[in-house]
């Protein structure tokens, strides 16, 4: 039987219900699975030869995206999955519910 890590426990020191740090951990997971699919995509939106205008607006409309992401918070990681990755963020104190959005993570 493998532990979790880290531990609910732990994680629970950080944020204040398991409702929320679901939410909070599910939306941080998606951020990290989205930034290196957006990233390849506008990459070969970019080495199009001749670019048309929908292709233009999708590289802007990318582009525009990939600056409300924040990449990986540590350097080092135990999970190899993207809500493992979220879930040690959280509990090394990088990722926390944002005050001003709190009503979108308790919808």
């Amino acid at each position: 039987m493998s532990l979790m890590y880290p531990s609910v426990d732990e994680l629970l020191n950080k944020v204040d219900s398991r409702y929320k740090l679901i939410a909070l951990a599910s939306k941080r997971a998606k951020e990290l699975e989205e930034l290196p699919r957006l990233k390849d995509e506008l990459l070969k939106l970019k080495r199009e030869e001749k670019p048309t205008d929908r292709d233009k607006k999708q590289i802007q409309e990318i582009a525009a995206q990939l600056e409300t992401l924040v990449g990986p918070t540590l350097d080092n990681y135990k999970s190899v999955k993207p809500i493992g990755r979220a879930l040690e963020e959280i509990n090394a104190g990088n990722v926390q519910i944002d005050p001003v959005n709190k009503d979108k993570i308790e919808d």
